[in-house]
């Protein structure tokens, strides 16, 4: 009887021994190559874009990128330098470093910067060294770069009050630094340089994407142009020339509705979608609401010219 429970005690022992084992870490894979490939993070997963250019508008889809990230994370950005994406997961927040397969590490956990906050627009410098990213919760909408290195973040300043965006891609030319976002309540663009504190910012309210839809995705490509995911359409709408008085806007590809996704991109490659057609801007109007647009427009022009003419008509009779 002693015996049998002295072997018992053994077995739990070396049970208990076995199960204090640690797991192996996560082995990260290769670096991505930079191409015209649109990557988003939905929800938990890590996602690859398809861009079927042969329908019209194209037509996006996606596959799965290595395993379901269990703790979420957003505010992603592609770093050109090292071709590896990084982005904040949500909760703890840490800095993880992804890899082309959709393994991971972690970097560190943020510090310097108050991690029960939101972060969920990114993108990585063009120097490859930060993450910049806009805290969406914080009342002083603070602007943060945290050391790829590191983990810490450094604050660079704040936005106004009533700007709100859901990501940010950024693009420098010309020797000027550019970080474009879409303003959730009025679609306009909204850009300012994240190297400058105070940061000044500027709105182009002639461009007006999906109001009231939040714009999860933003990428850029080499030619410094845009396109952005709008999340309660699935729409995805290019903006040419984004920094010019006048964009050009335009819908260049449908595809499902998300909530909760961030974009990243190589911003060196060329883009994944068509360039938008000049003209009359997709922005999320219906084709019934086009038409009904295009009728007034044409009817108020033709009113015009009959006014015109009676005007005429008397000027000379008198």
């Amino acid at each position: 009887m002693k015996k049998t429970l002295r072997i018992s005690v053994l077995a739990l022992a070396a049970a208990a021994t076995v199960a204090l084992v640690p797991a192996p870490a996560q082995a990260l894979g290769s670096a991505f190559s930079c191409e015209a490939i649109t990557y988003q993070s939905i929800q938990t997963q890590l996602k690859i874009g398809t861009v079927d250019t042969s329908a019209s508008p194209a037509v996006l889809t996606y596959a799965n990128l290595g395993d379901v990230h269990a703790e979420g994370f957003n505010a992603g950005g592609y770093n050109t330098v090292d071709n590896f994406i990084y982005a904040l997961t949500v909760a703890p927040v840490n800095l993880i470093k992804i890899a082309s397969d959709g393994s991971y590490e972690s970097v560190g956990s943020l510090s310097g910067a108050d991690p029960s906050h939101n972060f969920l627009a990114g993108d990585v410098s063009t120097d490859g060294l930060s993450l910049i990213t806009f805290d969406y919760t914080d009342a002083d909408k603070s602007v943060w770069s945290i050391d790829l290195a590191t983990a810490v973040g450094t604050q660079i300043g704040t936005l106004p009050a009533n700007v709100d965006f859901g990501d940010l891609a950024i693009v420098t030319s010309g020797g000027t630094t550019t970080a474009h976002g879409f303003d959730t309540t009025t679609g306009a663009l909204v850009s300012f340089d994240p190297t400058q504190n105070p940061i000044s910012v500027s709105v182009n309210s002639s461009v007006a994407i999906a109001p009231g839809s939040p714009k999860g995705a933003v990428w850029t490509d080499s030619s410094g142009n845009l396109t952005t995911f709008a999340n309660a359409t699935g729409d995805v709408y290019g903006i040419d020339n984004p920094s010019s008085a006048s964009p050009t806007v335009g819908k260049v590809a449908s595809g499902t509705p998300a909530a909760g996704n961030d974009g990243m991109k190589c911003a060196l490659s060329a883009s994944a979608f068509p360039a938008p057609t000049a003209g009359l801007a997709d922005t999320g109007m219906t084709s019934e609401g086009k038409v009904a647009l295009a009728t007034l427009s044409l009817g108020l022009l033709n009113a015009g010219l009959v006014v015109l003419l009676v005007r005429r008509r008397k000027s000379v009779q008198h």
